[in-house]
């Protein structure tokens, strides 16, 4: 980094004309990614090469590259003048902004309109918009994202088109479930109410007799209960304060689901189908209800 230390690179805004905003994002956060770290390395490279610094970082962990970029929850409120002053975006690559060439030029247009840098690294330099070559360039590098999208996009609709088909589970059991295999690592032959899970969904939806009326999320974070997210092996939230809290819902809410009714000896919530069309039996799975109390969709529990 041409022998700027750390602390040289990650500093307050100064109002130097190089106060850059760090760029990163991630669709799927696993326990055995290096991506953050990378990412964070070659901002740093890139900033420092035009002798910028970081002056703080809009990091949207589980948030998919087709979102637009004013609506994503960390550069959002950057991108629409909520959040202070900077003086450009610096990202680890194009992609990193978006995989859509619509939302990419956008963000693009939008630094240079309003006199900003935009810098990515592996581009030497800032991205001069103006110039032919560079906007060639940077529009090749957004239409290859967009193309990786699709092709991802692609894949996943054939595999759940697929799964559906053959009536097999798509990605992990609902809260409260367990999927039963009778040969290791071979195919779900059958699901069934997980012995614990399934015991802490009743008696949260049990209301407290002092205190009928309390919402399950209250009543669930003076227990030690773990979330959905940490009994299934997922990150946190993003929003640290919320990452361990269970929503808060009314007990009648929860009743509804079908691990604590089918553990009550009740059928399956209304109106879910028990056999798919070719009359064959559908696998069972509930509707998970609580989950990490936050609005972002990337911290809800999948639907069944």
């Amino acid at each position: 980094m041409r022998g700027t230390t750390m602390d040289e690179i990650e500093r307050p805004y100064d109002g130097c004309g190089k106060c850059l905003l760090g760029v990163r994002r991630l669709s799927r956060v696993k326990a055995a990614t290096t991506s953050p770290e990378r990412q964070r390395e070659d901002v740093l490279t890139a900033a420092a090469a035009i002798g910028g610094h970081i002056i703080d970082w809009a990091d949207d962990w589980e948030v998919s590259g087709a979102t637009d970029p004013m609506t994503r929850p960390k550069l959002g409120p950057w991108l629409r003048d909520e959040r202070g002053k900077y003086d450009g975006l610096v990202a680890a690559a194009v992609d990193r902004l978006g995989r859509n060439v619509v939302d990419c030029l956008n963000t693009g247009y939008k630094m240079r309109d309003e006199g900003k840098l935009l810098v990515s690294y592996g581009h030497d330099g800032v991205w001069n918009l103006d110039d032919p070559n560079d906007e060639n360039r940077f529009t090749m590098e957004a239409w290859g994202a967009q193309m990786e999208l699709r092709a991802i996009q692609r894949r996943n609709r054939d595999a759940t088109k697929n799964i559906r088909a053959a009536g097999r589970p798509k990605g992990k059991s609902s809260y409260g479930f367990q999927y039963v295999r009778t040969v290791p690592n071979g195919r779900v032959d059958r699901v069934e109410l997980h012995p614990h899970a399934a015991e802490v969904l009743r008696n949260v939806a049990r209301p407290h007799p002092r205190r009928p009326r309390e919402r399950v999320g209250e009543q669930r974070d003076r227990s030690p209960e773990p979330t959905w997210r940490a009994v299934a092996g997922r990150p946190p939230c993003r929003d640290v304060r919320q990452a361990g809290r269970w929503t808060p819902l009314v007990p009648h809410e929860l009743a509804q689901h079908a691990a604590v009714r089918r553990g009550n000896g009740l059928p399956g919530p209304p109106g879910q189908a028990r056999h798919r069309p070719d009359g064959k039996p559908r696998l069972l799975r509930g509707r998970l209800l609580s989950v990490a109390a936050t609005s972002s969709p990337s911290c809800r529990s999948p639907i069944a």
